[in-house]
């Protein structure tokens, strides 16, 4: 067997401590000397993660610091911080908590409850590693989360890119930091293990924990995809979850490849114009194979907007078809772009959407 090469037979042998390493070595998570800031939410998973990197530390020469975020939406969290203050202090380390109203943040700034959290959290995460001089977050999310993930977008409606799920390592990107100068990566050092795994490492040591009484609420899609529709997809196919990690799995090794030709042609293909916009040859991006040319036009998009928030796959189709169909002028309104043929050229803009 060549090394890095498992075969699925092996990789279901494995302990989740060895699992754990292989992906942190596939992905090069971790080198000696860093200091690794670990989401710690109370949870089995969190839990789980804190403490199999107590057990690895040494092996990698890394420092860890904990860092757990309330984000106020129900009564029992202030107890939840309180077990992860006393954890971190049973095992001798350091440890960032605080709170935020998600609520508020939600009715604010208009978007849903999920959003919201998800949107303190990095912002949350961004400025704990700064205090904390660590440049690695580690986060807990599992193979189960991946398949949910893309069970859900596949639901939703989304491309290769959606179908890619949950990356196993990312940078916290500026806007999400809030334009820190430190932009920590995010590790996922589970994200090859089922939630079965995680459920008998922690029976087997003993490790306390906490259990999110949101989680079993119905009313949120992930958790009626978890409780609802991957047992039922089970009796189509027992190994759906292990199907759909595949699935994102390809899609992603397949989207680096088309990311890099993507970034390589934006450069030759795109101009900066007046007040931020972007204009591109018309008859250049035309001559594109669509799966570039998508990727093209999401770019010059994120470079006007400042992000792809609300821009759907359906969007990014629509333009594709104007691109082949469209004859003359032409304009499509995005939410906060517009994207317009004017003679030669394609014009992406900063403005109001209508979609």
């Amino acid at each position: 067997m060549r090394e890095g090469v498992y075969s699925f037979w092996a990789i279901n042998m494995m302990t989740i401590r060895e699992k754990a390493k292989r992906t942190i070595e596939r992905y090069n998570m971790l080198c000696n000397g860093d200091t690794v800031l670990v989401g710690v939410s109370g949870g089995p998973d969190s839990m789980a993660l804190l403490y199999l990197l107590m057990e690895i530390r040494n092996e990698y020469g890394i420092v860890l610091k904990a860092a757990h975020l309330n984000h106020g939406f129900r009564k029992e969290a202030a107890d939840e911080a309180k077990f992860v203050r006393k954890t971190a202090a049973s095992l001798g380390l350091p440890v960032v908590i605080s709170s935020i109203n998600v609520p508020a943040i939600k009715e604010t700034d208009g978007i849903s409850a999920q959003e919201a959290a998800r949107k303190a959290r990095y912002a949350f995460f961004a400025e704990a590693a700064e205090e904390a001089g660590a440049s690695m977050v580690a986060l807990a999310h599992t193979a189960d989360d991946q398949a949910e993930t893309v069970l859900m977008r596949l639901l939703r409606g989304s491309g290769p890119l959606g179908l890619s799920g949950i990356p196993p390592v990312r940078k916290i990107s500026s806007q999400e930091s809030g334009g820190r100068r430190q932009e920590p990566i995010i590790i996922r050092p589970l994200i090859d293990c089922s939630r079965k795994e995680i459920e008998k490492y922690i029976s087997e040591r003993n490790i306390p924990f906490v259990t999110d009484s949101s989680n079993l609420k119905m009313d949120y899609m992930r958790n009626r995809v978890r409780m609802e529709l991957l047992p039922f997809l089970e009796g189509y196919n027992p190994n759906i979850k292990e199907t759909l990690v595949r699935t994102a799995e390809v899609a992603s090794r397949d989207n680096q490849l088309l990311d890099m030709e993507a970034d390589r042609i934006y450069t030759t293909v795109a101009s900066h114009e007046n007040h931020g916009a972007i204009s591109m040859e018309f008859k250049a991006l035309k001559a594109l194979h669509p799966a570039v040319s998508s990727r093209v036009i999401r770019k010059a998009i994120k470079a006007v907007k400042g992000d792809l928030k609300r821009v759907s796959f359906q969007h990014i189709s629509d333009i594709l078809g104007l691109i082949d169909f469209g004859e003359g002028k032409w304009s499509l309104h995005l939410p906060d772009v517009t994207v317009s043929r004017e003679h030669d050229k394609l014009l992406f803009k900063r403005g109001e959407g209508r979609r």
